[in-house]
């Protein structure tokens, strides 16, 4: 049985030197949603506005405040001589903190974007300036950042066969959250994805697979199979 996730909720912050606090920087391989199998450098950011009870992600312990340039030559590092463009940022929820004065500064580097979010915060400084970001919305709560809406790319749901919406086949729960997490607004043209939860169980992750696959069998959606774990990667 997964343990409950007990990290505390941190409200939005922004600082003005623009440093962030982070918990991790690794190179690996995008395992999930549109960039899945794309070499990439990860940005774990500390903290979170929500508490989802299923998160198995430590997004709190071990975080370390930069600058935007020293993070940036922690990505060097982690990605070493290899041409790797794709920087992606993951929490906690990475728009808690301020990301303008960062993305000023992988833009001039000519860094590709993808910022994984659950939707219910929106940062303009950090938005508005740059063309080449991707937002992956994976809601967790009944409502979206209506601001935020506009610039969302695709959205990625975690599936339980235990909580499954017969009506779209989206989950009627996400991460043990209490309330349906919010459906892709009427206008959105990009993909929607499905994920099977993992609860490090053989027999119940085999369940959840099935109702990923009936699911994008049925509605059209793109399944996500986390290709990083499969690959044994971080």
């Amino acid at each position: 049985m997964l343990s409950l996730n007990i990290q505390p909720v941190e409200k939005q912050t922004q600082r003005e030197d623009g440093s962030l606090e982070v918990v991790g920087i690794w190179r690996t391989i995008q395992g999930e949603g549109p960039f899945a199998g794309t070499p990439a450098v990860f940005i774990r950011l500390a903290g979170c506005n929500l508490q989802c009870p299923l998160c198995d992600t430590n997004y709190t312990t071990g975080r370390e405040f930069q600058t935007p340039l020293e993070v940036l030559h922690q990505v060097s590092l982690a990605k070493g001589p290899r041409r790797i463009r794709l920087l992606v940022l993951t929490g906690g929820e990475p728009f808690r903190q301020g990301l303008g004065p960062f993305f000023q500064e992988t833009a001039a580097q000519g860094y590709c974007i993808q910022v994984e979010t659950n939707g219910t915060l929106f940062d303009e400084e950090a938005i508005l300036p740059l063309e080449d970001i991707s937002i992956v919305c994976s809601p967790k709560t009944p409502r979206i950042n209506e601001e935020l809406l506009p610039y969302i790319n695709a959205y990625k749901y975690v599936l339980s066969a235990d909580a499954v919406d017969c009506n779209d086949g989206l989950p009627t729960s996400a991460l043990g959250m209490t309330a349906p997490p919010a459906r892709p607004h009427l206008w959105f043209q990009g993909d929607v994805f499905v994920q099977p939860l993992d609860e490090q169980d053989p027999d119940k992750n085999k369940r959840h697979l099935k109702a990923a696959l009936d699911s994008c069998m049925r509605f059209g959606y793109r399944l996500s199979l986390q290709q990083h774990k499969l690959l044994g990667l971080e």
